[in-house]
C-alpha cells in the first residue's frame, strides 16, 4: 500500500509539473509583437464600372497592372491563437496593355494605407503554423491615367489623390525559427473602392470611379517582446 501511495504522490506531481508546463508555455505565447511584410502583387487590376463611365471614354471597363512592390510594417498584440495588430503599407503599380491596336496610353497607381487587421493561428503542435484573417482600413490612392484612340483622335484622362475604403483577405503559415521570431509566408487579397478621379473624356469633364484589386504574395517576420 505505501508502494501504491508513493506512486500515486508522483504521478500526481508529474501530473502536476505537466500542466504548469503548459500553462506557462501557453503564457509565453502572449503578448506584443513587431511585424514587418514584403513582397509582389501579382497580376493587379482595377475595375470601372460600365454604366459610369462616358460614352466616349477610351478606358476598358477593366485594367490590368504589371506585378509590382508591396510591403508594410505594424505592431499587434497575440492571445494566444488570436491576434489583433494594426500596420501601415505601401504599394506601387504601373497599368499594362493601354498601348495597341490604335490606343496608346499610360497609368499608374500609388498607395499608401493603414488598416487593422484580426488572425488566427491555428496550432498543430509543431514549429509550423497555419494562419488565417483578414482587416479593414483607409487607402489613399495616387492615380494617373491617360489613354488615347490614335484612329478617332479621342483620349481620356484622370489625375489625383483621394481616399478609399480598404479590406483584405488573408492566408498563409507562420515558422517559429525561434522564441521570439516567427517568419511567415502568406497570401492576401485587397480591395480599395470609393474612389473618385476628376478627369477629361472626349474634351469634357468626366468622373472616374475605378475599384482596385490586388493579390499579392509576401514574406514577413514577426518579433515579439
Amino acid at each position: 500500500m505505501t508502494r501504491f501511495k508513493t506512486m500515486l504522490c508522483l504521478a500526481s506531481a508529474a501530473g502536476a509539473l505537466m500542466m504548469a508546463t503548459s500553462t506557462y508555455a501557453q503564457e509565453s505565447d502572449k503578448g506584443f509583437y513587431a511585424v514587418a511584410r514584403a513582397g509582389m502583387a501579382v497580376n493587379p487590376d482595377q475595375k470601372l464600372d460600365s454604366a459610369d463611365l462616358p460614352s466616349d471614354a477610351t478606358f476598358d471597363e477593366r485594367t490590368k497592372f504589371k506585378s509590382g512592390f508591396t510591403g508594410e510594417i505594424g505592431g499587434g498584440y497575440d492571445f494566444g491563437m488570436f491576434r489583433i495588430e494594426q500596420a501601415g503599407g505601401y504599394m506601387s503599380l504601373k497599368a499594362k496593355g493601354l498601348n495597341g491596336d490604335d490606343f496608346s496610353g499610360d497609368g499608374r497607381n500609388k498607395a499608401m494605407y493603414v488598416q487593422l487587421g484580426a488572425f488566427v493561428d491555428i496550432p498543430t503542435g509543431t514549429m509550423i503554423e497555419p494562419f488565417v484573417g483578414g482587416g479593414f482600413g483607409i487607402a489613399r490612392v495616387d492615380a494617373d491615367f491617360a489613354r488615347s484612340d490614335n484612329l478617332l483622335g479621342t483620349s481620356s484622362s484622370y489625375s489625383g489623390k483621394d481616399w478609399g475604403l480598404l479590406w483584405h483577405a488573408d492566408a498563409g503559415v507562420g515558422v517559429k525559427v525561434a522564441p521570439k521570431v516567427t517568419v511567415e509566408l502568406a497570401g492576401r487579397y485587397t480591395q480599395i473602392s470609393g474612389l473618385k478621379f476628376d478627369g477629361m473624356s472626349g474634351g469634357q469633364p468626366a468622373v472616374f470611379e475605378p475599384t482596385m484589386r490586388t493579390l499579392s504574395g509576401t514574406v514577413g517576420v514577426r518579433y515579439k517582446f
